[in-house]
């Protein structure tokens, strides 16, 4: 390790070249200095001068090395014309100025901004202070903000040399009045007690330097010393709001706050180093409930204590079995399979415009009169319907009114009973009511049932609730026991006749179908061609996905061949179930259905074997799409799963095990073996499914070419028209930032 810390830098705005600067921290060497010189010009060729930067304390000796006759005549050589006039010799004060140390006068200040400036940036890139996540991973930091990129200040603070270097900017701020001083993270401590000793302010007793251990202050109520004659440091912000939070919780000044490396401060903070300039894009910093990373399944790696980081994240690949589809799950699918009672992309009652992703036609099923679900309803209304009922309240959607109607037929006195809709609720007439059934068809949040709780508040204290629901699909069993917890309180029930737990998919929700709709109309940057424009397969697609109406079978593209995606015999699945002879009947929603709710099990199991593995990504396995070779399965696969479990591109090997799996399919477009071939491009134009650029590259040249089928060609058009435009937009962004 060398005793002197060197880096180029320009100086001055109307310089050409970069100067090079050698900083001492101890003794200063001519033979070292000479060393540098020629080692660095060697590759940087000549510099506009050479700054030596010393302590006050070393003005004589920098003072002597100009003058140094034979270290002139050596490094002559190296520097060209007028070496003399090229050496720089500077010491700094300590007040953190930089002056001249043959004239004992301040040099100019743009200079000395900058060499300080451009000094920390070298060591800021050198020692990489910039943390990024993996892909499929972000940061959940100490203030409970996710990100995807922070600064991480103890990587700067690995040499003596540079530490002291940094120094220098801190001096300004160090008063001879200051007693303490709290940092957010001990990391930092060396530079901070470097920074005091430098200044020779504190001839006696030192300030005493604590860590408050970041946000952990507020939540430990840390005893501050918040007098004038305290300071704080913080290491590295994105945003401030730990300075922010400080001066809100505490009475200390902004002027007392310091932000050490900083990208984003409001004019009133105080910001020592700027990094901005050296990061390709601006860090943001989101709260959990509005975090894109999370919207897209990216996983958390915590920040914790003084910026500890979690071991390496690893990637694996999960091979989706039999076993992973439960009894329960089976029993399920049996009952309502192959009936055309799971719908996709339904408006839950005639009169609605948003439409549910998975849709429960309660309707059609009690249309059908036979089976075990009518068993189990009239068990259930013979139990839970006590004879003072007065008032029956059906949601308001068609399969809650079916639902209000079959109890209709099923209990002894309809006549003795109201029956109305929630719509028509007049809550000033509820006072004299003895009970209430509230009836629900298929609940999917129980936001429904939970305003209708509201509007019965006024009902008399004796009186009861019973919540009688069809199907609940809500996500988790413990959303199901929160809203449980919220309906029964006050002695009411909930009968529920049938669960299935599913993905929630609200409305603001971009599913794969409307990418695929924004990928092939028109776009405002008139990247793509005009709709009028698509091969007719693709033509009709548009037209089917703007429509209103999202028939249970065309769910996914057909084959090459314009053939409807359809379930052969063989699905591993409903092997030894009843349905397993009725596949001919079964829908792309019942498959869908299916495979949807194998994935939303697997994400919620953690560990080996799982979706929902902490610390570490895990994608589907490319063999499930050999394993699962039905195109109807392989389209529910991808349109199913989240893109970061189809992002292959996260490693070479797992990239190209997937980049054979769509050669093989792409070279039977023709047959039942390549039949999924438009879903599989479909993935790759919508970013769902995502390999290395350079397979993707190999794909594109494979396909491309005249013999291949029009639509097929068309799509890999747009495939490279999409990840050039996207390449240049990310080189525009970082040239701009």
């Amino acid at each position: 390790m060398t005793s002197c810390f060197h880096f180029r830098s320009f100086v001055s705005n109307e310089k050409r070249r970069a100067s090079l600067v050698l900083y001492f921290s101890s003794e200063i060497s001519a033979d070292l200095i000479a060393k540098i010189i020629k080692e660095d010009v060697e590759i940087n060729l000549l510099p506009e001068s050479v700054y030596i930067i010393g302590a006050e304390s070393q003005k004589k000796e920098l003072v002597e090395l100009e003058s140094d006759v034979n270290f002139i005549s050596e490094v002559g050589s190296l520097l060209g014309d007028d070496p003399a006039g090229k050496l720089k010799t500077i010491y700094y004060t300590q007040s953190g100025g930089l002056a001249d140390a043959k004239l004992g006068v301040n040099i100019n200040q743009e200079v000395s901004i900058n060499l300080l400036r451009n000094g920390m940036l070298d060591i800021f890139k050198k020692r990489k202070g910039m943390i990024e996540a993996p892909p499929s991973f972000h940061f959940i930091k100490p203030s409970g903000d996710h990100c995807e990129k922070f600064i991480r200040a103890s990587n700067l603070l690995v040499s003596g040399n540079e530490v002291s270097f940094l120094a220098i900017s801190l001096l300004p701020y160090i008063k001879g009045d200051i007693k303490n001083i709290y940092v957010d993270t001990s990391s930092i401590s060396y530079l901070i007690s470097t920074a005091v000793l430098m200044s020779g302010k504190f001839p006696g007793h030192l300030p005493v330097i604590e860590s408050f251990e970041s946000y952990a202050a507020f939540n430990q109520s840390f005893d501050f010393d918040e007098s004038e004659e305290s300071l704080v440091v913080i290491s590295a912000t994105t945003s401030g709001s730990l300075a922010r939070r400080l001066s809100k919780e505490t009475s200390f000044l902004d002027k007392r706050i310091l932000n050490l490396f900083h990208s984003k401060l409001n004019d009133e903070q105080i910001g020592v180093f700027d990094i901005s300039s050296v990061i390709s894009c601006e860090i943001f910093s989101h709260n959990p409930s509005n975090c894109p990373s999370c919207a897209v399944g990216s996983r958390l790696i915590r920040i914790a204590g003084d910026q500890f980081l979690p071991e390496t994240p690893k990637n694996e690949q999960l091979l989706i079995r039999k076993k992973d589809f439960s009894d329960s799950r089976a029993d399920f699918f049996d009952e309502f399979s192959t009936r055309s009672i799971l719908q996709w992309n339904t408006p839950a009652a005639s009169q609605a415009v948003a439409k549910e992703h998975f849709f429960i036609d309660v309707k059609s099923l009690l249309s059908q009169s036979a089976g075990e679900f009518f068993e189990t309803l009239e068990k259930k209304v013979r139990k839970h319907l006590s004879r003072d009922v007065e008032l029956v309240i059906a949601l308001s959607d068609d399969g809650s009114h079916a639902l209000s109607e079959k109890i209709k037929q099923i209990i002894e006195n309809p006549s003795e009973i109201s029956w109305c809709c929630l719509d028509e609720i007049d809550e000033e007439s509820l006072h004299d009511k003895a009970s209430v059934v509230v009836v629900a068809g298929a609940i999917t949040s129980g936001r429904k049932l939970l305003e209708a709780s509201r509007k019965l508040r006024r009902l008399r204290r004796s009186a009861s609730i019973t919540y009688f629901v069809g199907f609940s699909k809500l996500p988790a069993e413990q959303d199901l026991v929160q809203l449980s917890n919220d309906l029964k309180q006050g002695g009411n029930e909930l009968v529920i006749l049938r669960k299935c737990q599913m993905p929630r998919v609200s409305d603001a929700t971009k599913t794969a179908w409307d990418q695929e709709l924004e990928d092939l109309m028109v776009g405002n940057d008139d990247l793509f061609s005009d709709v009028d424009d698509l091969p007719s397969a693709l033509k009709d697609r548009v037209n089917l996905l703007r429509g209103k109406a999202s028939a249970p079978d065309e769910l996914f593209l057909p084959s090459i061949n314009g053939e409807r995606l359809k379930l052969r015999p063989t699905f591993a699945f409903w092997q030894g179930l009843d349905i397993q002879t009725k596949t001919k009947k079964a829908t792309q929603a019942d498959v869908y259905w299916t495979i949807s709710s194998i994935l939303h099990d697997l994400r919620a199991k953690t560990g080996e074997g799982g979706l929902g593995s902490i610390y570490h990504t895990t994608v589907i396995n490319p063999t499930c799409f050999d394993r699962y070779n039905d195109g109807v399965i392989q389209a529910c696969l991808l349109r199913a799963a989240r893109p970061l479990e189809l992002n292959y591109s996260i490693e070479n090997e797992i990239s190209k095990k997937m980049t054979d799996v769509l050669i093989s399919i792409f070279d039977n477009y023709d047959n039942e073996q390549g039949e999924a071939t438009l879903e599989f491009l479909m993935a790759i134009l919508t970013r769902r499914l995502k390999i290395a650029e350079s397979n993707l590259s190999e794909i594109l040249e494979r396909y491309d070419k005249n013999g291949y089928p029009e639509v097929m060609r068309y799509m890999l058009n747009l495939i490279r028209k999409k990840c050039t435009c996207l390449i240049l937009q990310e080189k525009k962004y970082i040239s701009e930032s």
